[in-house]
């Protein structure tokens, strides 16, 4: 019977460290460039392409750089395979913001989409998309 224990224990072990490891987002931590295409809903025109530096990590996986807040909180985020989807509340000068995204992450590019909704603006409802790509710079040399 002991015997019997002791190999669903060790079986459990086995596919909760496999899991883990599968789930493991696997950023190749440090500085990376973002390339940020902006385009604003109901707009003929968007805003011209832009270049962001920002750090990346496992513990701290979502760009926010190109969203200009002084500073953003997680309100959701899940991870599966190498993309992270996420939903963050910003705070910017004009007020708060949500937005939702997903970024994919390979060994050394990224690319993603996001959104901000920004509700009515001049009687119209306001979405800004993102897409965004980038590569890694090398390690973080950015001031936290």
């Amino acid at each position: 019977m002991n015997n019997m224990i002791t190999r669903c224990n060790l079986i459990i072990v086995i596919l909760i460290s496999f899991t883990g490891k599968a789930l493991a987002l696997e950023v190749t931590a440090g500085e990376w460039e973002l390339t940020v295409k902006q385009n604003v809903s109901g707009m003929p025109v968007g805003v011209p392409t832009q270049k962001y530096r920002e750090c990346f990590s496992d513990d701290d996986p979502i760009p926010t750089s190109f969203l200009k807040a002084r500073q953003c909180d997680v309100i959701e985020q899940r991870v599966r395979h190498r993309t992270v989807y996420y939903k963050i509340n910003c705070f910017t000068e004009h007020g708060s913001v949500i937005n939702e995204g997903k970024i994919r992450f390979s060994s050394f590019k990224i690319s993603g989409t996001s959104k901000t909704d920004l509700g009515e603006v001049g009687g119209r409802p306001t979405i800004l998309g993102y897409k965004f790509t980038g590569r890694r710079m090398g390690e973080c040399s950015l001031a936290k």
